[in-house]
């Protein structure tokens, strides 16, 4: 059912970001935060008393889409930086370049640090202005998103230059400085092949949201975003395969599911919908995605053999396979 009174573009817009500002933990969050504390903590107290330790870290893994991105930068917005001077970072973030030598590693930090380099040098005298320039900004803790490039793409010998160039960040004499490192698996995979390094990190996991352990808690972050756009549920999201449904559209991947959530409840109320349903699930997912009917999870009857990733065009279910009906049966 539609209204001839459609939202404007403008109203729209509003809502989609005022519903993408409206935070929503992932289950690992909580733990992520409780680590940060900690260390923040555990700086905050050395200062105080005159000492110095080494830094520690903290690894976010998860798969692309998992949250872990948005949940870190909540977390960093809310550092208390009460005491800092002007010209002081309390922390400082950065996305991993690619590729990941030690030299461009550390023109990303120094440029976080708001120091520009005037001309090229040596990989080993840019880590000396790293580290004086840490000091200098009072600077307690760096942030790598894309950690996994760590990995790099160069040499051997490359790759362990870059690994010991987190240990001596974690090893500054006047200033050591912890790191918090977000990437996918493979980031796991790159610090245990270090056991120095692995013994300074704490690795904490987003996991996948799956049906068997968080279909009422996605239930509900549906009605939640909806309440907030004051749209009421249409009765086709109350079947029992929409929640399967949203998942396997979200890859599992919680990021993605709020993301789909969103973007479902801005296309109801572009196409004067008096509620969100799944049509505007459906609606939402091709644009996403630029997939067809067929190969859309939120339309097709066998939805858990569509595949969600990037799956070559060859792979498209046959017309004669699928259920043309758009209204799953069974009802909660």
């Amino acid at each position: 059912m539609t209204s001839d009174l459609r939202t404007s573009p403008d109203q729209i817009a509003r809502v989609a970001v005022s519903l993408r500002k409206h935070f929503v933990a992932h289950p690992g969050y909580e733990t992520v935060r409780r680590i940060f504390g900690e260390i923040m903590d555990k700086r905050q107290a050395e200062l105080d008393l005159g000492l110095t330790a080494e830094g520690r870290g903290i690894a976010v893994i998860g798969e692309s889409g998992s949250g872990k991105t948005t949940a870190i930068q909540r977390i960093l917005r809310r550092i208390d930086t009460s005491g800092t001077e002007p010209g002081e970072f309390r922390w400082i973030s950065i996305r991993v370049p690619t590729p990941a030598t030690q030299k461009d590693l550390a023109r990303a930090i120094l440029h976080a640090l708001d120091f520009q380099l005037l001309r090229d040098t040596t990989a080993s005298r840019m880590w000396e202005l790293v580290n004086f320039h840490l000091q200098l900004r009072k600077c307690w803790l760096i942030h790598l998103d894309e950690g996994q490039e760590l990995g790099g793409r160069g040499s051997d010998a490359e790759k362990a230059g870059v690994i010991n160039a987190l240990k001596s960040l974690m090893q500054i004499p006047a200033w050591p400085t912890n790191l918090v490192v977000s990437g996918t698996p493979e980031l796991h995979d790159l610090l245990t092949q270090d056991p120095q390094l692995s013994r300074r990190f704490f690795i904490t996991r987003f996991l996948p949201v799956t049906e068997f352990d968080a279909r009422d808690d996605v239930a509900e972050l549906v009605a939640g975003y909806a309440g907030l756009a004051d749209l009421p549920l249409a009765p086709d999201l109350a079947d029992v395969e929409f929640v399967p449904r949203l998942l396997h559209a979200g890859r599992e991947q919680f990021g993605i599911v709020v993301e789909l959530i969103i973007g479902a409840i801005t296309c109801a109320l572009a196409d004067g919908h008096l509620a969100v349903g799944i049509q505007d699930f459906a609606r939402f997912y091709a644009e996403r995605t630029g997939e067809g009917a067929l190969r859309n999870p939120f339309l097709v009857s066998d939805f858990r053999s569509v595949n969600t990733g990037r799956a070559p065009l060859e792979s498209i279910p046959s017309a004669g396979s699928q259920d043309r009906s758009r209204k799953p049966k069974g009802k909660r």
